[in-house]
C-alpha cells in the first residue's frame, strides 16, 4: 500500500478528513505523540488499526473528539469529568467513562487534543476518531511525521505532515467510572494537578484493561535500554561505570546527573527530557547503540517519564542497593 504524505493546509485537512470518513487510516499530529486515526463509528476501520499496528486486540483505544460538549454525546459523565475537562481540555488528559453506545463494552476513553492541526482534522471529519500512537505495537511512539511514516508507512493510507509533538509522551489516563478517580497511565498532567481540581485523593491502577498502553511492554527500541534507578553520588558513579563499559552508549537523563563525556539526551529540565525521550530512543536505534538511562526525579511531575523508561527497559533495571522502592 502506498502511504500518502498530506500537507496540513486547508485542502490537506479536507483530504485527510475525507479519507477518515471513507474508512481509511490516517496518522496525524497531536501535542502528545502522532496518533493513528480511524473513524470511531466504523468498526471495520477501527479493526484495521489493530492490524496496522500488530496490536493485541484486548488493548483499548482512545477516542479523540473535537469539543468538550461531545463528552455527553458519547459517554455518561459526572461532575468530575466536566470539572477536569473545563481545566485540562483541550490537552493531554484522557477520561475513562461509562459509554453511551459509541463502542461495544461498558466504558469509553475520550480525549480532546490541543494540537491545532488535530482539532481542525477532527472538526473537518465530523466524526469521533479512534487513535492510538502511530507506531507498531510495543515500540517507541512517533513524535514527528517522519517517524510515523517510518513506523506505519505502507500499512495505512496517509500521514498528515504536521508539527512535532510538544509534550512528547502519551496522555494521562484517569478512570472516572468508580467512586475514587484512578490514574491508569501517568502522563504530562500529574496526580497532584488532578487532585487539586477534584479536591479529592486520586489512586493508581496501572495495567488495567480499561487503559491503552499499560498491559504490555511498550516504548522499547530494538537496542537494549539499561535504567539506573537511584540518586545522588551513587547514580553518578553507576552511570559513569556503565558508560565506561559501553562507550558507544546513548545517555538519557537530566544533564545534572550526566557523567562527564556522556552524549545523547542531556535534558535541561523535565519537560525537555519528556519531549525528546522517544526521539532519542529512535536515534539510538539508528546508531545501533545501547541506551544508558538515569532515573528521573521522584516527583509526581516525573511519573510519566519514569513509567516510559521502566517499560522501555523491561527487567534491565539496576537499583541503588540502599534505596527504598519508589512509586512509579
Amino acid at each position: 500500500m502506498r502511504t500518502e504524505l498530506i500537507r496540513p493546509d486547508a485542502s490537506g485537512i479536507a483530504r485527510a478528513a475525507a479519507l477518515l470518513r471513507a474508512g481509511a487510516l490516517v496518522a496525524f499530529p497531536t501535542e502528545t505523540v502522532y496518533g493513528l486515526g480511524a473513524n470511531a463509528l466504523d468498526a471495520s476501520a477501527v479493526a484495521r488499526i489493530y492490524a496496522a499496528k500488530s496490536r493485541p486486540s484486548d488493548n483499548p483505544l482512545i477516542v479523540h473528539v473535537a469539543g468538550i460538549e461531545e463528552i455527553g454525546r458519547w459517554a455518561e459523565p459526572d461532575e468530575r469529568a466536566w470539572r477536569l475537562a473545563d481545566r485540562f481540555w483541550p490537552g493531554p488528559l484522557t477520561f475513562v467513562l461509562p459509554s453511551r453506545g459509541l463502542l461495544p463494552g461498558a466504558t469509553v476513553a475520550l480525549r480532546m487534543p490541543a494540537e491545532p492541526t488535530a482539532l481542525r482534522l477532527l472538526q473537518a471529519a465530523g466524526r469521533p476518531v479512534s487513535a492510538p500512537s502511530a507506531n507498531r505495537s510495543g515500540r517507541p511512539s512517533p513524535t514527528t511525521a517522519a517517524a510515523a511514516m517510518s513506523e506505519v508507512g505502507g500499512r495505512i493510507e496517509a500521514v498528515l505532515d504536521g508539527p512535532a509533538a510538544t509534550v512528547g509522551i502519551e496522555s494521562t489516563v484517569v478512570d472516572l467510572t468508580g467512586p475514587t478517580p484512578m490514574i491508569l497511565r501517568p502522563g504530562d498532567i500529574d496526580q497532584r494537578q488532578i487532585e487539586r481540581v477534584l479536591a479529592t485523593e486520586v489512586g493508581h491502577a496501572s495495567g488495567s484493561r480499561r487503559s491503552p498502553g499499560t498491559r504490555y511492554r511498550h516504548y522499547a527500541p530494538s537496542v537494549p535500554v539499561h535504567l539506573f534507578a537511584g540518586g545522588g553520588d551513587w547514580l553518578r558513579r553507576a552511570l559513569a561505570a556503565a558508560l565506561l563499559a559501553e562507550p558507544a552508549a546513548v545517555y538519557i537523563g537530566l544533564a545534572a546527573a550526566a557523567p562527564e563525556g556522556a552524549t545523547g539526551l542531556l535534558a535541561r529540565d523535565l519537560a525537555d527530557l519528556q519531549r525528546r525521550l522517544y526521539e532519542t530512543l529512535r536515534d539510538a536505534e539508528r546508531l545501533q547503540a545501547p541506551v544508558i538511562a538515569a532515573w528521573p526525579p521522584a516527583s509526581p511531575e516525573a511519573a510519566g517519564v519514569r513509567d516510559r523508561l521502566l517499560r522501555a527497559a523491561g527487567a534491565n533495571v539496576t537499583t541503588e542497593p540502599s534505596s527504598v522502592g519508589e512509586e512509579t
